[in-house]
């Protein structure tokens, strides 16, 4: 029997989409899983789903069944599109690459199919494969800025910048207001440390849109990085209308250093990573100075550790209830409130502690008692961090280190693929021992590291929690190296210990690696 020509479920069908039209979602929805339930198969009801589940803000589910709609009725290019952008929402890449690939396959120069799976190619990490389809794009729209664009940032995901830099001009070519070209131009400029430039792009970014954060918060890090503190500062709090971040709460109860706060409990909250919760702590201990009651909420994973602070009342989590409070603060906004300078950075270290009940657990790995130095490695950070293919290394472009004379502990927690059998085999050779699963909390990686003579580790939340317990860190940067970490010095303001090593060419861990070899050669035993 032909279900889709059925009299009693054209007629459902029909009454679902009026339920749709009218905006009765779930009447419709529930009609369609009648049919589905009694036909498991049939694709207009599935489609119908979907529909209904992407305007309700579920894109898994909207996927799944589009994705069933997919295998048993006809799409038209325009369906399959859709159906495409859902799994690509629902991050179902693969399958919105098989989808756009049937578009293709009937009409070749598709310009949104071509676009959709260009996008879906890079999230898979199929970079050649997304920029021949890109570039494909580009052919059929020459007067498409928008396609310009969009092969810059593939070009720069693909490291050549120098094409990358050309496309972003293209763009603006066509569309000589086209703002976001100017910003991208300008952060690309930057990356190649061309940094007048960089910033002539961000101000004539700034004179087509005076309100587009893009533009005010990339001028902010870029001062920042050259130590414009000032200006960099209060700029830098136009990241919270950039839609990348929101701490929700009213901007009339922030403090923002003028309201008096003697008596006032003032409310700091975490934002962005662990490192910058670990490194900005420093600055809490102003407001109680002040004479305000401080409540600091951070990360759950680190209130065992900052449970204490000293000028802190209470520490709380990310899940706890949010307190009374007369004025709130984002971490990372106590310098623009404070008005801190270049010398205002630096504390006296450590300003946080190892808990001495946590530090016999590692006794085991001290036992032997040789003068080899014991050191602990960061070789990659977090995989979503944006700038992480640019911060992390592979152990591979680690190994020439490895064979100094000292004890090497790896603290990394999470061992990306690429590594396993790498860090497995020096495990067994007793050169670099495997630690990280026993690192549950920071707590416990801090009173490892208190055990250690030094620290070693790419730019990570290891090298702010290395800092802050006054640990020796030497920290490899990459290029272009995040703002707080300025240029050329091998110092930093931020930690007295720590030790600031660069690479010279970009993408380049070879010398990086080769001084910190020298540099373990020479330490006293």
């Amino acid at each position: 029997m032909n279900h889709d020509i059925d009299p009693a479920i054209e007629r459902t069908l029909a009454t679902a989409q009026q339920h749709f039209a009218a905006g009765q979602f779930d009447d419709a929805a529930r009609l369609l899983r009648e049919i589905v339930a009694n036909f498991p198969d049939h694709g207009e009801a599935h489609e119908g789903l979907g529909y209904i589940a992407a305007k309700q803000g579920d894109p898994a589910r909207a996927a799944t069944h589009l994705l069933k709609a997919a295998e048993h009725m006809p799409m038209s290019v325009e369906q399959l599109n859709l159906a495409a952008d859902v799994c690509r929402l629902a991050q179902r890449h693969d399958d919105a690459r098989t989808l756009l690939e049937r578009c293709i396959a009937r009409e070749p120069n598709h310009v949104g199919s071509l676009h959709g799976l260009a996008m879906s190619l890079i999230q898979l990490g199929e970079l050649e494969a997304a920029l021949e389809h890109m570039t494909r794009l580009c052919r059929l729209q020459p007067q498409s800025a928008e396609a310009q664009y969009n092969l810059g940032t593939l070009l720069g995901t693909m490291r050549r910048h120098d094409d990358e830099l050309d496309a972003y001009r293209r763009a603006i070519a066509i569309n000589p207001r086209f703002v976001n070209a100017y910003v991208n131009l300008g952060v690309a400029l930057r990356d190649l440390r061309r940094f007048d430039e960089a910033l002539q792009q961000f101000k004539k970014a700034l004179s087509l849109d005076p309100n587009d954060a893009g533009a005010r918060t990339n001028r902010a890090q870029t001062n920042l990085l050259l130590g414009e503190f000032e200006h960099g500062w209060r700029e830098y709090e136009w990241r919270w209308r950039d839609g990348t971040q929101n701490h929700g709460f009213a901007q009339n109860t922030q403090w923002t250093g003028s309201q008096p706060i003697g008596g006032k409990t003032v409310f700091v909250h975490h934002e962005q990573g662990f490192g910058d919760t670990l490194q900005f702590l420093r600055f809490v201990r102003r407001l109680d100075a002040a004479g305000a009651r401080v409540v600091l909420r951070v990360q759950d994973a680190l209130v065992p550790l900052l449970r204490g602070t000293p000028g802190v009342a209470d520490v709380i989590g990310e899940t706890a209830e949010t307190p009374a409070f007369d004025f709130h603060i984002p971490m990372l906004s106590l310098p623009a409130a404070l008005k801190l300078r270049a010398d205002d950075l630096g504390v006296a270290a450590p300003y946080i502690h190892a808990d001495p009940a946590r530090l016999p657990q590692w006794d085991e790995l001290f036992a032997d008692h040789t003068r080899r130095p014991a050191i602990g490695i960061v070789w990659s950070g977090s995989r979503t961090h944006l700038n992480d293919r640019q911060r992390s290394m592979s152990l591979d472009e680690l190994a020439p280190l490895l064979d100094a004379n000292a004890q090497f502990f790896s603290l990394q927690p999470d061992i990306r693929e690429r590594d396993h059998a790498r860090l497995a085999e020096l495990d067994r050779r007793g050169v670099l021992r495997d630690v990280g699963g026993r690192l549950t909390s920071f707590a416990d990686t801090a009173a490892l590291i208190a055990r250690l003579d030094l620290v070693i580790t790419v730019d990570t939340a290891v090298a702010h929690l290395a800092g802050a317990l006054g640990k020796p860190v030497w920290i490899a940067l990459p290029f272009m190296p995040d703002w707080r970490w300025q240029l050329d010095r091998h110092d930093s303001p931020w930690y007295a210990q720590a030790r600031l090593f660069r690479q010279t060419k970009q993408h380049d861990w070879s010398t990086v690696v080769g001084a910190l070899r020298d540099a373990v050669d020479a330490l006293k035993t």
